[in-house]
């Protein structure tokens, strides 16, 4: 297998766009028959968005346009393309003066439309458009002044962009706890545009977050041969992503970490406490925090609702005080990241709040402190190659200044 690394060319700050560059698209289907029909002065315009258990015939049907239309759409080449609508899914559709029905325009994606045209002799085309998408290379740089988050917008990241940023680092810092007024961060990201109109953020190509003062994290992607990413790897080498997330819910507080022995606001008694409380409303998402099978999942009178996942043999996750489950039963295996349940109150809990508990060989360990194992390092064979791209990375990001969000144009 071949690696392929995006080498960039030019940056782009808000002051100082990068060049354009064209991503390889696939051919446009059915281009010898692609008419682009100017409907006429007395055809008239329906926008229709499609409602719950809607589908194409009831918003035909709505129009008055007669039934064996649908029928006519289903039966033609390619007409499962509008047939297999969901709830949201916006059509523009014009019908003539006798209300019969003479184009569809579905745009499924940004960069994907859907169109459906009547020909001359009343038979129906449906054509798939594909709108080229070219991608500008950003950087953003900024501190950290409130949340993570706040501090990202200000940054002018978008929330796509501020959410991936988050979960590249989420095996690497400890957003609730590590982060200070003052951290700098610096992000290297793609922007996708079709026909010049902004239509979304796309990777992000390099990162960096310093915590502590001087703790430096770095964050480069690997994509391979067929431009699939393999996954974030730092400067040494190091997989980002570990066998465990650090914390099973996002941006809410610690109540209570994890004690010897703690008085007990329940039961008005000293008692261990095992594991660390994460305060939050009811119905906050619950992670689990690494790939494993839930071997528990039941009603306990001190823990209420609560899960148990048993991870790599060894390792075990408790998730307690739900007010409701996920989807997932004893017996399922679930992946890192999967919501599990919701934060309750239910047991002994004197609030809501989830309780989190990390063992190891069944002996109870400090989840704040527990050293996670990584996952494999950036492959042997393609280590020379990413040694030059995470240069090339580092000293692009380097020359942002996280003050002024100003860079000059890399060299």
């Amino acid at each position: 297998m071949t690696l392929i690394f995006l080498f960039v060319v030019q940056f782009a700050t808000a002051s100082q766009p990068a060049e354009k560059q064209r991503l390889p698209l696939p051919p446009l289907t059915d281009t010898a028959h692609l008419t682009d029909k100017t409907p006429d002065n007395g055809w008239h315009k329906h926008h229709i968005t499609i409602q719950k258990n809607g589908s194409l015939s009831q918003a035909l049907d709505a129009l008055g346009i007669p039934a064996g239309t649908s029928f006519k759409i289903a039966t033609t080449q390619h007409g499962e393309w509008l047939t297999q609508l969901r709830v949201g899914d916006a059509l523009d559709i014009w019908t003539d003066q006798q209300n019969q029905l003479q184009k569809i325009l579905y745009p499924k994606h940004d960069a994907t439309h859907y169109q459906l045209i009547r020909q001359d002799n009343d038979d129906f085309l449906i054509q798939k458009i594909e709108h080229p998408v070219e991608t500008k290379v950003e950087t953003a740089a900024g501190t950290i002044q409130h949340s993570f988050y706040l501090s990202g917008t200000e940054a002018g990241l978008s929330a796509k962009t501020i959410m991936n940023l988050a979960d590249i680092f989420s095996w690497e810092i400890d957003f609730i706890r590590q982060l200070r007024p003052g951290d700098p961060f610096k992000v290297i990201y793609e922007k996708h545009f079709i026909n010049g109109q902004y239509i979304g953020d796309g990777d992000i190509l390099a990162a960096e977050i310093t915590t502590a003062g001087n703790e430096r994290h770095t964050a480069f992607l690997l994509r391979d041969a067929n431009d699939e990413k393999v996954g974030y790897y730092d400067e040494n080498r190091r997989n980002l992503r570990k066998a465990f997330l650090r914390n099973p819910v996002d941006y809410v507080r610690i109540t209570s970490r994890y004690k010897p022995k703690r008085y007990h606001p329940v039961l008005k008694k000293w008692r261990a406490h095992r594991g660390v409380d994460y305060g939050g409303p009811i119905g906050t998402p619950i992670h689990v925090t690494g790939d494993g099978q839930i071997v528990k999942r039941a009603w306990s009178r001190s823990y209420g609702r609560v899960i148990f996942v048993k991870h790599a043999g060894k390792y075990t996750t408790v998730y307690a005080h739900m007010s409701k489950f996920g989807k997932y039963k004893k017996g399922d295996w679930v992946r890192q990241g999967d919501t599990i349940g919701y934060i309750g109150q239910t047991g002994l809990a004197s609030g809501p709040h989830l309780h989190y508990e990390f063992r190891k060989s069944g002996r109870h360990v400090d989840p704040l402190k527990v050293k996670f194992p990584d996952a494999g390092p950036v492959p042997k064979q393609y280590r020379a190659r990413f040694d030059q791209y995470a240069g090339l990375m580092t000293a692009q990001m380097d020359r942002l200044n996280p003050h002024t969000q100003l860079v000059s144009n890399f060299e």
